[in-house]
């Protein structure tokens, strides 16, 4: 799997809980989409929580589904997207009391038939504060971290994004194997970073205001690199003329 400055094999990633962090600008969701496409590419399917709809094009260019009509029954359509390792987007962006219930629902449907369905699959949440906020229980919370918690034997992975690092839940943030940590400058972000990082704080203080756009600090199996993640380009023709988006 092609990051950037480092490569990753399908192993280390599927089932596992990750963590993307970063501030605005940091290049976090760059890498997150970098992350799904090489899933994709390794047939892994992906089911995307996207508050913004930032993600669709990257779906509808792997011949992905749309969900954006929560009128429809979550349970069915969960249960129809894992059997069929379907790549979902879950666009978030109305932001309606619907539109949450209907996702929670649908999650705690792929966590049923995951059960028995051996399928591995991986969970992006973007704007992770959103909806797993530390100190804040909800249905659709519990969820998500309970996803992170045990959804390995389950064959599900976790990605959390989040440019709120402070404001995500611990428990599910202190899962995560692997840690692509981008810019920060906030003093609570960065306590953040040093209760995660192997290193000295001031050295966490000194090395991650300066990164640029696209570094982060990879950490994993106990060891951190600085690397540079690649840039995320759709093709336009394929995106045009070989694909077609399923909205649902």
């Amino acid at each position: 799997m092609d990051i950037g400055s480092i490569s990753l094999s399908k192993n280390d990633v599927v089932r596992k809980c990750i963590g993307i962090l970063g501030i605005r600008g940091s290049g976090k969701s760059n890498t997150a989409k970098i992350l799904i496409e090489e899933l994709v590419k390794e047939r892994v399917p992906v089911t995307v929580i996207d508050p913004d709809g930032e993600y669709i094009d990257e779906i509808s260019n792997f011949n992905g589904i749309v969900v954006n009509d929560f009128s429809k029954d979550p349970i069915s359509l969960a249960i129809e997207h894992h059997k069929k390792m379907s790549t979902v987007d879950i666009d978030m962006s109305e932001w309606t009391e619907e539109s949450f219930k209907f996702l929670a629902k649908y999650l705690e449907a792929l966590w049923e038939i995951s059960r028995f369905v051996g399928v591995d699959r991986t969970i992006v949440v973007e704007e992770a504060h959103e909806f797993i906020p530390q100190g804040k229980v909800t249905e659709l919370s519990d969820a998500i971290v309970r996803i992170a918690l045990r959804g390995r034997k389950r064959g599900l992975g976790l990605v959390i994004v989040s440019q709120r690092s402070a404001k995500v839940n611990k428990d599910a943030l202190s899962e995560s194997e692997i840690y692509f940590l981008h810019k920060v400058v906030h003093p609570a972000d960065l306590k953040v970073y040093k209760e995660i990082l192997p290193m000295k704080p001031k050295e966490v203080e000194e090395i991650v205001p300066k990164l640029k756009t696209g570094e982060a600090l990879f950490y994993y199996n106990g060891e951190v690199k600085q690397i540079k993640i690649r840039k995320f380009e759709i093709p336009i023709l394929t995106s045009l003329k070989q694909f077609e988006t399923v909205q649902i």
